[in-house]
């Protein structure tokens, strides 16, 4: 792994909101400039399913609009929360996700597959 050099001003980190009959709370993501035009994007959350698996996405901004994956891949945006039902969620991007996406989605997603996923929290960015 290549140590990133910290070159900015972290955003202050955005909760994302759980929705009605959720359990999981402290659901925060905070976004750091890196140096090269990188941003290290963390996602922690307290009330997960146990050992349960999620997936972050974006809404994009563009017109149509989307829901992708928040990273390039659905592999590397999926965490698994631990047995205490605690997550934590990192990825380096290669450009701001507050530039690309309006709003950021916590996903459960049973048995690891989208069949039977529910929306867990959201937010706005940017």
């Amino acid at each position: 792994m290549t140590a990133q050099t910290y070159t900015g001003a972290v955003n202050g980190g955005t909760q994302l909101t759980p929705v009605n009959g959720e359990t999981a709370h402290d659901i925060w993501l905070i976004i750091t400039p890196l140096s090269g035009g990188q941003y290290a994007v963390t996602l922690t959350a307290q009330g997960l399913q146990h050992n349960g698996e999620y997936l972050i996405e974006g809404v994009t901004k563009t017109t149509p609009t989307a829901i992708v994956p928040i990273a390039v891949t659905s592999a590397d945006s999926q965490f698994a929360a631990d047995s205490n039902g605690s997550g934590v969620y990192w990825h380096v991007l290669t450009s701001d996700p507050q530039a690309t996406y309006g709003q950021v989605m916590l996903i459960y997603m049973p048995n690891m597959q989208m069949q039977g996923s529910q929306l867990v929290a959201n937010a706005a960015l940017g």
